[in-house]
């Protein structure tokens, strides 16, 4: 078949490319893609595979991704791509495009006699760097149209710094992240190590962890409140929405945030305590009490105890009186001024 020769700008190098269509059993899929480590990093032993065996694994994860589901039925729509997926022929890995070889294979094991879905269109590379495919895969999914989750980016970011022992400056010239986000997304996926958690379903907790400035200084300041945040995450106790909207009130009250981080009282609880204002908490408190008064508790008294309640409502109602005065003064002052 002839191929149709082209090159692409990696770089500043041009790679020299070729259009063809491939047997799609002749193709794997990326280990080193964030979007698929993402899905492997939740398997237990998946190491300890042979290569056959996590290529099954990684298209079975796959296909219960969200996207590869939506992507099936479209590209059954127009009989093939829109746009080819990259292959490195060296190792004939799927650079880019590996939903597309997920949706490809759905499609081949549910018509296999028809042939449309026994080849894929691919742009092949005969061979890359590891910049150059780093660069490649950036220029597609950290800031292009087909975009990784945060939770695949912050993966990609934290294997490059910690575990390939790379600089954060080389990804940054290579990926397009600047630095500072970088570091962030790094922060993020230790933070979840800590916490020996590896679901994707987490992530938004741990991201507003170490993004939420308040939150996060707290934390590192006190780590019985982190401990006690792990927990309370793993048991989904609360959303990260909530989290991020209601603990740096919380953490503004210490008296709260201590009876909270001691799990007496919950996040919504201790939200609902921390937002109102010390004074007002005091009345909210009185108010209370003399709700759970009963009708039964007065007709079970002696008389004394009775003249005593009687002499304590004249003592409450005076400080009322007084409150009242304050408050009134105040509202007075502030409407005349405004």
């Amino acid at each position: 078949m002839t191929k149709n020769v082209n090159t692409i700008a990696v770089l500043g190098k041009d790679i020299s490319t070729s259009q063809e269509q491939i047997p799609i059993e002749k193709l794997k899929f990326l280990t080193d893609n964030p979007r698929v480590y993402a899905v492997i990093r939740e398997m237990e032993d998946f190491e300890g595979r042979t290569d056959d065996e996590k290529q099954s694994l990684i298209y079975d994860c796959l296909l219960k991704e969200p996207s590869v589901k939506n992507l099936i039925p479209e590209i059954k729509r127009d009989r093939g791509l829109q746009e080819p997926i990259i292959v490195r022929w060296d190792t004939q890995e799927v650079i880019e495009g590996n939903s597309r070889l997920a949706a490809y294979r759905k499609l081949n094991n549910d018509e296999p006699d028809n042939e449309t879905w026994n080849k894929i269109r691919c742009q092949v590379v005969t061979e890359l760097t590891d910049d150059q495919q780093t660069r490649i895969l950036g220029q597609v999914h950290l800031h292009g149209k087909t975009d990784w989750s945060p939770y695949a980016k912050a993966l990609y970011c934290y294997r490059w710094v910690v575990e390939d022992k790379k600089k954060t400056s080389e990804l940054s010239k290579i990926a397009g992240f600047s630095k500072q986000e970088i570091n962030k997304y790094v922060s993020i996926i230790k933070l979840m190590s800590q916490n020996n958690e590896l679901k994707n379903s987490r992530y938004s907790y741990y991201n507003v962890l170490v993004r939420n400035r308040k939150i996060s200084t707290k934390i590192n300041e006190d780590s019985g409140l982190k401990k006690v945040l792990f927990q309370k995450i793993k048991t989904q106790e609360f959303t990260a929405q909530e989290l991020r909207d209601k603990l740096p009130t919380i953490i503004n009250k210490p008296k709260i945030l201590r009876k909270f981080q001691n799990k007496k009282i919950k996040l919504d609880e201790a939200y609902d305590r921390a937002k109102i204002s010390g004074a007002e908490q005091k009345l909210k408190k009185i108010r209370l009490g003399l709700n759970d008064i009963e009708n039964d508790d007065i007709l079970s008294l002696e008389r004394p105890e009775a003249n005593a309640m009687k002499y304590e409502i004249g003592q409450i109602q005076k400080s009322l009186n007084r409150v009242s005065g304050m408050v009134e003064k105040f509202l007075n002052r502030t409407t005349s001024t405004s």
